[in-house]
């Protein structure tokens, strides 16, 4: 007769101690509670890199348009002392309508888009919803900034990357809201949004430094680099 199959021998001690306090602790939460763990640092992730790859415009208006005239003489010799440096179409006195454009561009869209993205939500897959939000808004996050590499200064260009990039920043909030409220209960969903909601917070301090990085030197990377970043993490 065959022998009955004992159970697996727990590790030695010698073996648990050498296991990280952080994986002993995981290993000694119930399931549900290490899955409601991962969704709400996943989900703090996904809208920090929103929030980060929202912010690169603010940071790089200044550099569209700046003050020329305290940046020495001008090397094309002409009249315009206080603009030679700055970014065409914004290098006129009508800058501020412009920038007014891009960012009115932006928030209308996305206020457009909130009306249709929790439709769409509730029909797709919600991982996938998400995640190929995530990767169209670093495409067009991207794309504004490659305007400054591939040497682009039409105005439409821009607008219509706004457009595009406002329409599609709106998979993140009834998303990850949906992931949060599907794993915690309405006793503790209080004190967990309280904490959770800091992801604003921390993707625009983060979205500023790094966009500042680069905002004097190729102001295009400002933009590339927050845009690889949400679409890396909307891949995880």
């Amino acid at each position: 007769h065959d022998e009955p199959t004992r159970p697996a021998a727990p590790p030695p001690p010698a073996m648990r101690a050498a296991l990280a306090p952080g994986v002993r602790l995981l290993r000694a939460l119930p399931r549900d509670s290490r899955y409601r763990g991962l969704t709400l640092v996943l989900t703090f992730l996904c809208y920090t890199s929103y929030h980060l790859s929202r912010k690169p415009i603010s940071i790089v208006k200044s550099q569209l348009h700046p003050n020329c005239s305290a940046l020495g003489p001008n090397p094309h010799n002409d009249s315009n002392s206080s603009t030679w440096c700055s970014w065409a179409p914004f290098d006129g006195d009508n800058y501020k309508e412009l920038f007014g454009a891009l960012d009115n561009a932006f928030l209308v869209a996305y206020a457009i888009g909130m009306f249709i993205s929790g439709i769409f939500g509730e029909r797709l897959p919600l991982r996938y919803y998400l995640s190929g939000g995530m990767v169209l808004s670093g495409l067009f996050t991207a794309l504004f900034g490659l305007g400054y590499f591939w040497d682009i200064h039409v105005l439409w260009y821009f607008i219509i990357v706004q457009v595009c990039n406002g329409l599609v920043q709106t998979t993140g909030w009834p998303s990850v809201v949906a992931c949060v409220g599907n794993w915690f209960g309405k006793g503790k969903r209080g004190l967990i949004m309280g904490i959770w909601n800091s992801h604003t917070s921390v993707g625009n301090i983060l979205g500023s430094l790094i966009a500042g990085v680069w905002v004097s030197s190729a102001w295009g990377l400002s933009f590339v680099v927050p845009g690889i970043i949400i679409a890396a993490v909307g891949i995880l």
